[in-house]
């Protein structure tokens, strides 16, 4: 080979080894420069695991301070997708589904569904896991990448059902969810004040990062961010007549139950409150269910078995509507009586028969009683005399079916209350002609305003309704908005927002008008023939209220109704108790309100001799930045 040749060979492998050089250091330039930052976060992903530190959710107590959801502490056994490489992965299944109990197809399920974009997070396979499982995990730890025992806060629903309707439950978060922040393993509200106050009582994850090795087993802690828990809520709750009004309804239903010939009671609702200030002081509905299900590993199993039972235990009869039966007949009487059609003194001679054929309840009972004969408005009231009030219905100076309808929505019915709370409650209805025709396109009858005079018919009312529009009477006219929740307050006992009473409405009725138809009220329960008498035989307090019995469905039985108020001459306390088929408001539901008030003057009583007062309210302070203005939007925005 010539020296020209050696030379030019030399010199094209010379070419050749720089631009393999500069190829190598433009690439490790691109890698280490332009990409650098992108591969550096990439090995941290490899190298460290962000490791959420939930935070717990806020506590709410009762109005006294008394615990009714906390938190405790517990295990969760999680699984970081990315730290489960395919060779390792048939022993981790298999050896998590027997320690956890869980067959190898759920974890995958789970795995797969709540992973999402997030597969260096850990994904929750087991909360609320048992010492032994977390002995067991921890003891092969070496043998289980990318499995991590963490400590969680665990909700606790400290009376099961008690209250379930009004606190509502945790649940899974939905696609929905997701794009508020929350990660696919996070509990949210789903009903209740849980969902309705969500944004105060979910609180601030924090965080802790971790430096793992090859087998995503921890080194050493990076760094950590400490969690902000959710707000403290106090409600207007009362335990003690909370807990005596989901016993005296469950116990007395239990048994109209057994006497029954439909066999059909067993569901109803109880509402008490403060008529002074509108806060609700009980909230029952029955039957409820058990909050603490919703988040047990049994709880598709729980979900299934509530929703097939028939009488519909997620229902909040509180919040549901129905026909109030003679509940409504102090409204009729109003509109009477501000018609200057009807006198307080007048006397109408109520034989038991009305207009169009229709008979009054007496006339139907089995065995049948005599007719209430000649009363005043107080005696109507007292014997709850169907035909009284169809005759004053009737009246062309009483105004029909309109008058009466403007009466009722004065006291608020046909529209909600404004409670805040999940799912919202229902506006009931108030019919008058117009809303007839737009409905049905047919004109009103006579007859229609007969039903609607004694709560039947078209009209539907809720027992949250009922209960504030009696609050108006026992004020004799100032209603007020109601309230269940008092103060939200932050960890460190700063209030960030109080309820105060807020006046709702103001019904005008002449003062006499007012006294009248409480006497009425006093006369269904102190009367020797009120239909109330026999509940409310010796009472240490001066009570007034009015039966309800609500035809359903032919062949059904009645919704029983009773509205209560205590001291009569100034009530501190309304009560207002659904029976649904209950078959009578005199004995399915006066009773139930009997105990309800006897529990609340015996617990006051009692905290006036323990000289016990509510929890006191610290000084505002500096509060935190919150905007209020999206949390507390109503759910029904």
């Amino acid at each position: 080979m010539s020296e020209r040749s050696l030379a030019n060979r030399l010199r094209a492998i010379g070419f050749l080894l720089v631009a393999v050089y500069a190829v190598m250091t433009a690439r490790l330039w691109y890698l280490q420069v332009v990409r650098g930052e992108h591969y550096m976060q990439l090995a941290d992903v490899n190298r460290i695991r962000v490791v959420p530190i939930r935070a717990p959710r806020g506590a709410i107590y009762d109005r006294y301070g008394q615990p009714l959801v906390r938190n405790r502490f517990s295990y969760t056994v999680s699984l970081v997708p990315l730290g489960l490489d395919e060779e390792s992965k048939p022993y981790v299944f298999d050896t998590l589904a027997r320690i956890l109990n869980m067959p190898q197809e759920e974890i995958s399920r789970i795995l797969v569904e709540e992973s999402g974009p997030y597969p260096y997070e850990p994904v929750r396979l087991k909360r609320d896991a048992t010492a032994e499982m977390v002995i067991a995990i921890e003891e092969r730890r070496e043998d289980l990448p990318g499995v991590l025992v963490e400590e969680e806060w665990t909700r606790e629903y400290v009376y099961g059902e008690v209250l379930s309707h009004t606190l509502g439950y945790l649940g899974a978060v939905d696609k929905d969810d997701l794009q508020k922040g929350y990660r696919p393993t996070d509990l949210i509200g789903k009903n209740g004040l849980e969902l309705a106050y969500e944004a105060f009582l979910r609180g601030e994850d924090g965080q802790r990062r971790v430096e793992v090795n090859a087998r995503g087993r921890p080194i050493r802690e990076l760094s950590t961010i400490d969690p902000i828990p959710g707000y403290d809520m106090y409600l207007t709750i009362d335990l003690s007549v909370q807990l005596a009004a989901e016993e005296a309804m469950r116990t007395h239903l239990a048994q109209v139950n057994k006497t029954s010939r439909y066999k059909k009671a067993g569901a109803g609702a109880v509402v008490a409150m403060d008529p002074r200030s509108g806060e609700i002081l009980a909230l029952v509905s029955q039957p409820g269910y058990d909050p603490n299900q919703f988040i047990s590993e049994n709880r598709s199993a729980y979900y299934m078995q509530i929703t097939a039972h028939p009488q519909s235990p997620l229902l909040n009869r509180a919040l549901r509507d129905f026909p109030p039966g003679s509940t409504f007949k102090p409204f009729t009487g109003l509109t009477a009586l501000e018609a200057d059609t009807l006198q307080p003194n007048e006397y109408y001679n109520a034989t038991g028969y009305g207009k169009y054929g229709k008979k009054d309840w007496t006339l139907n009972a089995v065995p049948q009683q005599a007719p209430a004969g000649r009363v005043t408005i107080v005696g109507a009231l007292a014997r709850s005399a169907n035909d009284f009030f169809w005759e004053i219905a009737l009246r062309p100076k009483t105004g029909g079916v309109d008058a009466i309808a403007r009466m009722a929505r004065s006291f608020g019915f046909g529209q909600p209350t404004g409670l805040r709370i999940s799912p919202a409650e229902k506006a009931g209805l108030v019919p008058d002609k117009a809303w007839k025709e737009r409905i049905y396109g047919v004109g009103w009858y006579e007859a229609e305003t007969m039903d609607v005079a004694i709560g039947q018919g078209f009209l539907k009312v809720t027992p949250l309704q009922m209960a504030v529009a009696y609050s108006g009477i026992a004020n004799r006219g100032d209603m007020y908005r109601p309230i269940l929740v008092r103060r939200i307050m932050t960890p460190e006992r700063q209030v960030v927002m109080e309820a105060a009473s807020q006046l709702a409405r103001r019904v005008q009725v002449a003062q006499e008008h007012w006294e009248v138809i409480i006497e009425g009220l006093r006369a269904v329960i102190q009367w020797p023939n009120g239909t109330a008498q026999s509940s409310f035989r010796n009472t240490q307090y001066d009570a007034a209220g009015k039966t309800g019995s609500a035809q359903t469905s032919p062949g059904q039985p009645a919704h029983g109704w009773f509205a209560a108020m205590a001291p009569a001459t100034d009530p501190e306390i309304v009560v207002v108790v659904f029976a649904e088929f209950g078959e009578g408001g005199a004995s399915a539901a006066a009773p139930i309100a009997r105990q309800v008030l006897d529990a609340y003057f015996a617990a006051k009583e009692a905290r006036a001799a323990q000289n016990t007062a509510e929890i006191p309210i610290p000084a505002p302070g500096n509060l935190p930045h919150v905007d209020f203005s999206q949390a507390l939007r109503s759910p029904a925005d």
